[in-house]
Parts: structure tokens; C-alpha cells; sequence
């Protein structure tokens, strides 16, 4: 299939091969995540997943969904969410594309109407189940994506041709009444996140104390710890150094960097520590973690 393996700390880097052609696929395997979960993140891009095996709850813009094996889940644009694995051995398969893409395309063609829930991030999110002919099709459309190699010579035809489809029936499964906007306090929240998240991803290697993520946001700590409680269900403290984790077991796995050196790479100031908090999260120790990732 050529599909890429989801790395948590990447994503919300995430580069398109191809600009012209804004689509990625990812193949998420749950069990590689520490705890069996993907933090919280957030990206210009709308999401597509199709859970393959388990089952996976969703946090998103701080609620929750439940979606099972067999059924799929659509992320808005910019939405703030995160996944976890609710049964070992959970496997998605995930699509991210840049709805500029489907805007442009759309617009071109004089269907502009059809861009509306692009432009408005509205619904947040919409699981799509199996059991009704819409759902049907579109998880039909997405086992079909799944399943064609990426270096077909016509993998960008078929990909558009299902993308076309599947946004033509999720369109008729949004809510055909106006969706009412989020009230005022819920977005500020949101950007709120969004500018501390921004903080951390660009400063993580550095001394990070809680003063300095809540004035990320210009924001009081007690608001910095409810937002954090609210849309990644953790401290601040806790996502800081899980993203530094995650940042670790990358460079563990892609480069020949001693442990220590890599533990004060990614901001941690004690190898003792360092150590202790990555065995809690990946149920081994740092070089063993290397050694199991390279096969070795």
C-alpha cells in the first residue's frame, strides 16, 4: 500500500509531497503509541479516519466520540483533538487533506455551496457509520483508498475521484439545518490552546516553566491548567514533557545519538529522570526502545 506510518510528534509538521496534490495517508498503529494514544494536536487540514481493527475515543475540541472497528471519523479543519486507543491492537487508516484543495477544485467547477462546511469548520466532527447508504459508501471509498498503492500511474485520479465522492456524501450527512457557531468563550479557548500548543512545539527543547506556556496565550495558569484539563485531559507539565517523550523515542529511532545527549536535546535536564519518565511511558527503557525499533 506505500502508506505512511503515523509518527505522533510529526503530524502536526506535516509537509505534503506534493503541494499541488495536498493529500496524505497514514496508517495509525496504536500499540506504538505511548499509552495508546495520540496528543493533542491541530493542523489547517480535515481528517478522514476509517478504524481497520479496535476501537478509538476521540477528543475533540473537547468533546467526545467512540468509534468502533468497521466505522470512520471526520475532524474539521483546525480542530484541536486527540485519539486513543480503547482495545489493544487498534489500527485506523487516516487522510489528511488541505481543504483549500477542495475549495479551489470545488469553486472552479461553480459549486461553491458545497464549501461551506470547510469554511465554517462547521460540524467539528461527524462519525460515520456503516449502516446507512451514505456511510456505506463512504467507508467504501475509503477501504478502496487503503487498499491502491500510491505508486499507481493514476493514484491521483482515483484518489480524487473518491475524495469527490466522499465529500459529496458527507455532505448529505451534515446537518441540513445551520449549525449554530461556537459561542464566544469556547473559540477564544480554542485559539488560547492552539497558541500554547504552537508554544511548546517550537520551545520544547528549551527550560519551559508554566508562566511561560500560559503567557504563550497571555493568560492567567489556573486558565493555562483548565484549557489543558478541557481539551488534552492532562497538566500542562505532563503534555510538555510526554512531547518531549515523543520527541526522544523519534530521534532514538533515526539517529546514532548517544541516550544522553538526546535526553538533553529534547529539554530534559536529568538522564535519571529522563529515563524513568520514558520506561513509565513506553514500558521500556530508552535502549531497549532502540534496539526493539531497529530490529536488533
Amino acid at each position: 500500500m506505500n502508506k505512511i506510518t503515523s509518527d505522533p510528534p510529526m503530524l502536526e509538521e506535516l509537509t505534503h509531497l506534493d503541494h499541488r496534490f495536498p493529500v496524505t495517508e497514514f496508517v495509525d498503529h496504536f500499540d506504538t503509541f505511548a499509552d495508546g494514544t495520540f496528543p493533542s494536536h491541530w493542523h489547517p487540514e480535515f481528517e478522514l479516519h476509517y478504524v481497520i481493527s479496535g476501537a478509538v475515543e476521540y477528543l475533540i475540541n473537547g468533546v467526545t466520540y467512540v468509534v468502533e472497528k468497521g466505522a470512520a471519523m471526520y475532524i474539521a479543519p483546525e480542530s484541536i483533538h486527540l485519539a486513543r486507543q480503547l482495545t489493544a491492537g487498534t489500527v485506523s487508516y487516516n487522510v489528511v487533506l488541505l481543504p483549500q484543495f477542495l475549495i479551489t477544485l470545488l469553486t472552479s467547477i461553480q459549486c461553491e455551496e458545497f464549501t461551506l462546511p470547510l469554511t465554517t469548520r462547521q460540524p467539528e466532527a461527524l462519525v460515520i457509520y456503516p449502516l446507512s447508504k451514505e456511510g456505506y459508501k463512504i467507508i467504501d471509498r475509503l477501504k478502496i483508498m487503503y487498499s491502491t498503492e500510491n505508486t499507481q500511474e493514476t493514484y491521483k485520479l482515483l484518489m480524487l475521484e473518491k475524495l469527490i465522492g466522499i465529500w459529496r456524501f458527507l455532505f448529505s450527512l451534515f446537518p441540513k439545518e445551520t449549525v449554530a457557531l461556537p459561542d464566544n468563550k469556547i473559540l477564544i479557548r480554542n485559539k488560547r490552546m492552539k497558541e500554547m500548543l504552537d508554544y511548546i512545539h517550537k520551545n520544547y527543547a528549551q527550560p519551559i516553566t508554566i508562566q511561560d506556556i500560559a503567557g504563550a496565550a497571555n493568560i492567567s495558569k489556573s486558565e493555562c491548567f483548565r484549557c489543558f484539563s478541557e481539551l488534552s485531559q492532562m497538566t500542562p507539565v505532563e503534555y510538555l514533557n510526554d512531547y518531549r517523550l515523543l520527541k526522544a523515542s523519534k530521534l532514538l529511532t533515526t539517529t546514532e545519538k548517544n541516550i544522553a545527549d538526546i535526553c538533553y536535546e529534547v529539554g530534559f535536564n536529568s538522564t535519571s529522570y529522563f529515563s524513568k519518565r520514558f520506561r513509565s511511558q513506553y514500558k521500556m527503557s530508552p535502549k531497549d526502545y532502540r534496539m526493539k525499533k531497529r530490529g536488533s
